[in-house]
């Protein structure tokens, strides 16, 4: 079956693929550690003045308060007496930029200019203020529309606050008036990959790296974008070049892998997950796909290997579900040996902070593969001790009764079955096995009752050929 990609969302952050494998239905699934954040900018890169150094330099001065303006013909005009207020605040913006936004605030005019009010949203902006400098923002561009840089910074305040309808709204708008900045049509691509818009996503960041080649974050973002759209070969060669230049970015082994999967080439992405391994940065949701993907591939000791690393690597001891997941997976495929190893590890790490629950669960896997190994008096006592502390443990009644057959004990075999019908979850299968021993009881019209009822539960091919092998041989 390929190794086919099925994204489900995940909060507006990061996103899980997953990709169906062939060992009873294991799930591959690549939980992020590289999330959407990572094809978005650092925080830094949001704050519209970088510090006292911007507000120094004469070239700035100069063009905030000299001949040059605002942007003409894309900006609002400063009045002369406004000119005189933004003199007197410059050099207060160099050492307490919140007592020049609070100065700003009480001298301007009631009618001030849409350029007063961008100065003042900037300000509100670099204090942490967005609520105030959006609304400020808003009100510039109430008196200018076309106020292009009031868009643009709106727009980057928009998607710091993780609006980014708010910041597609005002950074495509600020590109409309002819704003051509790179990191602009970087978070607008970031927008649209938060809202799942990947086709204009990639034209955005395609733009932004024209303007900014060398930003990591475009690339990244342009990779997922081509990966959420299962351009697969693309995002790999682009993921390639990125690993050239960088062969550290555990981030981009890891989404390379990812597309990988999309074109079922699982053991490509295992490469590229041991490389992250190997970088010190796989988690437990990578080494678990990493196990996955070679159970799938039928490397149950490699399997095994990865999945010990979760348990190995669980300092806060919160991978017990994970680990006995993937034990049961182990199990389910005949890989005993590699299964008792994961499951001595799992009781060494979690065995005295299990719950009730999970202990029994524990003890019943455990009993599994002690029977598959011919281990049957420790398996018998596992699961004797399972269904004294819970007679509701389907599981541990149906083992423990294929144990009692196996010894000859037919009529302890019944009882555990019996208990087994009892419940809910376990009465189709527990139906089946009173059959199965009903035959070799040779009594077929019994077996055959009790293959009727199981159907009525669950119509399965399987049980429909032996219900009809059973009533062949009540004729004879």
């Amino acid at each position: 079956m390929p190794h086919r990609p099925l994204e489900t969302p995940h909060a507006r952050s990061p996103r899980a693929v997953r990709a169906k494998g062939r060992v009873g239905g294991v799930a591959l699934t690549l939980v992020a550690l590289c999330g959407l954040v990572a094809a978005g900018p650092a925080p830094a890169q949001f704050k519209p003045w970088s510090g006292a150094s911007i507000v120094d330099d004469p070239e700035w001065q100069k063009s905030f308060l000299g001949s040059y303006g605002f942007l003409s013909g894309a900006e609002p005009d400063v009045r002369p007496s406004e000119l005189e207020l933004l003199k007197e605040v410059i050099d207060l913006m160099k050492v307490n930029p919140k007592a020049a936004a609070l100065a700003l605030a009480q001298r301007k005019p009631a009618d001030s200019s849409a350029a007063i009010d961008f100065v003042l949203a900037n300000l509100q902006f670099q204090n942490g203020e967005n609520a105030a400098a959006a609304e400020t923002y808003e009100a510039a561009i109430s008196k200018f529309p076309d106020f292009r840089r009031a868009h643009k910074n709106l727009g980057l305040l928009r998607v710091q606050t993780n609006d980014f309808a708010g910041g597609i709204e005002h950074l495509s708008k600020a590109i409309e008036l002819g704003e051509r900045d790179g990191r602009a049509f970087g978070l607008l691509g970031y927008c649209y990959v938060n809202v799942e818009n990947y086709v204009a996503a990639e034209a955005a960041y395609r733009n932004a790296i024209l303007q900014q080649p060398d930003v990591r974050d475009w690339q990244l973002g342009l990779a997922r974008s081509l990966v959420a759209m299962e351009k697969n070969e693309e995002a790999i060669a682009l993921f390639s070049a990125m690993l050239e230049k960088d062969p550290t970015d555990a981030t981009s082994w890891m989404l390379q892998a990812n597309a990988y999967l999309g074109l079922d080439q699982p053991m490509a992405a295992a490469v590229n997950l041991e490389a992250v391994r190997m970088l010190g940065k796989a988690e437990a949701s990578t080494l678990t796909l990493l196990g996955d993907i070679y159970m799938n591939e039928g490397v149950f000791d490699m399997a095994k290997d990865a999945y010990l690393a979760v348990v190995e690597r669980d300092r806060e001891g919160k991978q017990f579900q994970a680990a006995r997941r993937a034990a049961d997976l182990l199990t389910r495929a005949q890989a005993y040996a590699q299964a008792a190893d994961l499951l001595g590890s799992i009781e060494r790490r979690y065995g005295k902070s299990l719950s009730r629950d999970e202990g029994l669960d524990l003890k019943t896997l455990q009993a599994k593969v002690a029977r598959a190994q011919g281990r049957d008096k420790e398996a018998a006592r596992l699961l004797e001790q399972v269904v004294d502390l819970d007679g509701t443990r389907g599981d541990a009644l149906l083992e423990l009764a294929r144990f009692h057959r196996d010894v000859g004990n037919d009529e302890k075999a019944m009882l555990m079955l019996e208990r087994a019908r009892n419940l809910d979850a376990f009465e189709y299968p527990a139906l089946v096995e009173l059959a199965q021993a009903k035959v070799a009881a040779r009594d077929y019209a019994a077996a055959a009752s009790l293959l009727r009822e199981a159907l009525e539960l669950k119509n399965e091919p399987r049980v429909e050929r032996f219900l009809a092998q059973v009533e062949e041989a009540a004729r004879r």
